[in-house]
């Protein structure tokens, strides 16, 4: 009864500090996909701020408009918010579970979603983890034909504006190299840039793919540790939570 004892406090912590990351998400996620131009601001009088701007010829705004029509802001946005329920779920779940013997049955829909997570996320971070999957893929497509249609050196629009943060503060141009942007080349591109900002995120990706597959393997393993302690909770729950 003793392991049992312990077993329970472990995983009703685990699950408290679980509620606590699905809240945060949501949060930020809220932020994003409402607010953005509170964020943007932020990091646009940041960017202004550093040395080499007015040289780098990049048309780098001083505040924000209304940028929630933003890509891909409004679209992460969401993708928090999704995941901010979800996590809220499995630790409600997993805290009401483990606290009662009547709410015992929540233990059994908790693994059953953990275990569906963990087969989603096998998939996910293997694809983003290796260099040439269809994930990384596809969005390197995807961001090439928005630089085709709608970027410009010193344009106004959201995409122009932050796609030149990015590239000044990162060092790159282009996606995949320079050229990703024809003719719209900056000096500041000419002479000092030769990778572009997806192939330089990717290689910092892969540069530390020992550490990303060490964390990521931890993970898994948390949740498996998850599942076993909702089983044997489960099991053991008969009366009352200790």
């Amino acid at each position: 009864m003793v392991c049992v004892a312990i077993s329970k406090c472990v995983f009703m912590i685990i699950n408290i500090l679980v509620l606590m990351a699905g809240i945060g998400a949501a949060v930020v996620g809220a932020l994003l996909r409402f607010i953005p131009k509170s964020l943007l601001e932020f990091i646009f009088k940041y960017v202004n701020s550093l040395p080499g701007v007015a040289q780098s010829g990049y048309g780098i705004p001083k505040t924000a408009d209304d940028l929630i029509n933003l890509p891909m802001i409004s679209e992460v946005g969401l993708a928090f918010l999704v995941l901010g329920a979800l996590l809220f779920l499995i630790g409600f779940l997993g805290f009401c579970g483990s606290c009662s013997a009547c709410c015992k049955m929540l233990l059994i829909l908790f693994a059953v979603i953990m275990v569906g997570l963990m087969a989603g996320e096998l998939v996910v971070g293997t694809m983003f983890l290796v260099e040439d999957s269809p994930i990384h893929d596809t969005i390197k497509h995807e961001l090439r034909k928005k630089i085709k249609s709608d970027y410009s050196l010193n344009g106004t629009d959201s995409f122009s504006q932050s796609f030149n943060v990015i590239q000044f503060y990162f060092e790159c141009c282009g996606v995949e190299r320079p050229s990703d942007i024809g003719l719209r080349l900056t000096g500041f591109c000419l002479t000092n840039v030769t990778l572009g900002c997806y192939t330089k995120l990717n290689n910092v990706i892969q540069d530390n793919i020992v550490y990303e597959g060490l964390g990521f393997a931890g993970l898994l393993l948390l949740q498996l540790i998850e599942i076993i302690f909702a089983i044997v909770i489960f099991k053991k729950n008969k009366v009352s939570p200790f």
